[in-house]
């Protein structure tokens, strides 16, 4: 548990230090939705870890591999949360099935792009297949909800009002707010301590930044999270046949 405190208080830090080096640059930050946007991340870790070890205190839950208790807690937290925040309404984290227009036809190509990096990788990786019953259905289903709501619906709405509107790439705002929201996607999966020392995976830290950008630009570009939460669960379900 100190390294699970650690680790966030540095992936806190890094996205602390990238806002005071754009406030000296002479960039506007708003601190306060940004330490929000940092509270939510902290109350989001806590409910997965407390939700993932009740799982395995429930008989009936026990023999399940896959943290379904923790994924749907955490959805059902991330939408108390969008609630009880002041004036942060349902279409600025993105729950909209509406897609901006002429947003489908890019938005297509990148899905396909990030599909099939992400197999191609778990192709050359070579570490076997899972095609059973209850992983193929977790991730068809759970990590796109879950994630893509909190980190490309919850929090980078927050980290926008953070750091203001961004330059559009490709016709979607990129810049400062989601840079700092893709960082901290991809130090979830590749930067952590371990036993007191700071360690980096690259390899899976490059690849989740890559993957998170690309998150991150079809939820801008549409303006709806709906194909971020498709594209995320395609890429974990194809995984499974790699």
């Amino acid at each position: 548990m100190t390294d699970i405190a650690a680790t966030i208080l540095l992936h806190f830090g890094i996205v602390i230090g990238f806002a005071f080096t754009l406030r000296l640059s002479g960039r506007t930050v708003l601190f306060k939705p940004l330490l929000g946007g940092l509270a939510c991340t902290a109350a989001y870790w806590l409910i997965i870890i407390l939700s993932s070890e009740a799982q395995g205190m429930v008989a009936s839950l026990s023999d399940l591999r896959w943290n379904w208790v923790g994924k749907v807690c955490a959805i059902f937290g991330t939408l108390l949360l969008i609630r009880i925040i002041p004036s942060l309404a349902w279409r600025e984290v993105g729950l909209s099935l509406g897609l901006n227009p002429g947003s489908v036809r890019s938005t297509l190509v990148v899905a396909a792009i990030l599909c099939g990096f992400a197999w191609l990788l778990e192709a050359i990786a070579n570490d076997g297949t899972d095609t059973s019953v209850e992983r193929l259905l977790f991730q068809s289903l759970m990590p796109g909800m879950d994630e893509e709501l909190f980190m490309r619906g919850l929090l980078l709405a927050l980290f926008v009002r953070a750091f203001g509107a961004s330059r559009l790439v490709a016709g979607a705002s990129f810049g400062a707010a989601e840079l700092a929201l893709t960082f901290l996607f991809a130090a979830g999966h590749g930067l952590r301590v371990v036993n007191g020392a700071i360690a980096l995976d690259f390899p899976a830290f490059a690849t989740t930044a890559f993957l998170g950008a690309g998150l991150a630009w079809l939820r801008q570009r549409t303006g709806s999270l709906a194909p971020a939460i498709l594209v995320h669960n395609a890429i974990n379900l194809g995984n499974s046949f790699f």
